[in-house]
């Protein structure tokens, strides 16, 4: 097995990291499209999104399980693959089934690289955790800044049905994973995975069950906003390219704030910083739905962004913290269980979106955020030891 320096490690989780949600990232910004080619109402375009969103999370934990039987690095190169391969066809098709087939295989993917690439930057051993999983959440934060624009630019010039050459990229960075990544033996597993990471025994652990609500409730959040405000700015006569600059610029301030929330939790406590994050972020979705000035719209998402990704990574190392032996397991409950339960709950969300509109369903979403915020207040505020023997004594 090649050594590879740890921090040399994190970086390559951190590329497949970007890579895998570059692909993820493509769908949001190319929603009006694909409404327009399939002659979808706003609500149904937001369903599809939605239930892609539900299935690929839910299959998170199966993901985390599969790590755990072959290995975390296996697991990254696979979902790598995936997105790299299918994401793509979605300009390659006039079918609705073969683009929902597409994305969902892509989608899939995606989640499973979540749980087994946390997981394996759990091991790598970084003494300041939250910081070293917000350097590897940067990866995929970047992707969500900078893709939107990219992928609106690339349609507009070169069209939807030359997509599939974008795969061409996540195939090296598969390569690179392959030979540069090294392998955790069983024994590695045993120390961060021991013996029952099944769900029920985990949601058993104190503080889990509220955690996951506060993450629940902050995805939701983020999910409809992000979902929603490309076709919001198509339904107030915005060109499409609007849409990729609010996804691109609201993402770009979320890596800044992930960063600062993750440094802040490793002086400050992740408790903390989840109810500084939330209560900061609230009033900023309040004033997007509160004016139709895309300017003020675009202020406003931004920082309401930068401070709700405060806890993006530090909520990730945080259950962790919880569930220290189950790496995996923790990591697909606070991104694929929470974001697939906040994913359910948009996907009914959506089908009200006809009759009520997407300007009260986002108000919906920032309030949402207010209630994860007070939520909050009650998270663990118990140090890693008392953690450590909690779980043993579950």
């Amino acid at each position: 097995m090649r050594k590879v320096l740890a921090k040399t490690q994190l970086a390559l989780c951190s590329l497949n990291h970007f890579t895998v949600d570059s692909y993820s990232s493509m769908l949001n910004p190319l929603l009006p499209v694909i409404m327009t080619t399939f002659s979808l109402s706003q609500g149904a375009t937001a369903f599809i999104s939605a239930s892609l969103g539900v299935t690929a999370a839910f299959i998170q934990p199966i993901g985390a399980v599969m790590g755990v039987k072959v290995g975390e690095k296996r697991m990254q190169i696979l979902s790598v693959l995936l997105s790299a391969i299918f994401i793509p066809l979605m300009g390659s098709t006039k079918s609705l089934l073969f683009l929902i087939a597409f994305l969902m295989l892509g989608r899939i993917g995606n989640a499973f690289f979540h749980p087994n690439a946390a997981a394996f930057v759990g091991k790598i051993g970084f003494s300041r955790g939250h910081t070293a999983m917000s350097l590897f959440s940067i990866g995929g934060t970047i992707a969500g800044a900078i893709t939107p624009i990219i992928i609106v630019w690339y349609v507009e010039l070169w069209g939807m049905h030359s997509m599939y050459l974008l795969g061409v990229f996540g195939i090296f960075v598969a390569i690179l994973s392959v030979l540069y990544l090294p392998r955790y033996r069983e024994s590695a597993d045993h120390v961060n995975q021991m013996s029952g990471f099944g769900l029920i025994e985990s949601l058993k652990i104190k503080g889990i069950k509220g955690l996951m609500l506060v993450i629940i409730l902050r995805s939701l959040t983020l999910l409809m906003f992000s979902n929603l405000v490309p076709l919001y700015l198509k339904g107030l006569g915005y060109p499409l390219v609007w849409g990729g600059y609010f996804l691109a610029l609201s993402t770009l301030a979320g890596t800044f704030g992930n960063y600062l929330g993750a440094m802040l939790s490793d002086k400050l406590g992740p408790w903390r910083v989840n109810a500084i994050s939330l209560f900061s972020a609230f009033p900023f979705g309040i004033a997007f739905v509160s004016t139709h000035n895309v300017y003020f719209m675009l202020a406003s998402y931004i920082t309401m962004a930068f401070f709700a990704f405060f806890t993006m990574a530090s909520n990730i190392s945080y259950m962790q913290e919880l569930l220290p032996y189950r790496k995996g397991i923790a990591s697909s409950l606070s991104m694929g269980i929470s974001w697939g339960s906040a994913s359910l709950i948009f996907m009914g969300i959506s089908l009200t979106i006809n009759y009520v509109g997407i300007q009260f369903v986002l108000l919906g979403g920032a309030i949402s955020m207010l209630i994860s915020a007070i939520l909050s207040l009650r998270l663990p505020k118990i140090g890693r030891k008392a953690i450590y023997s909690n779980e043993q004594s579950s």
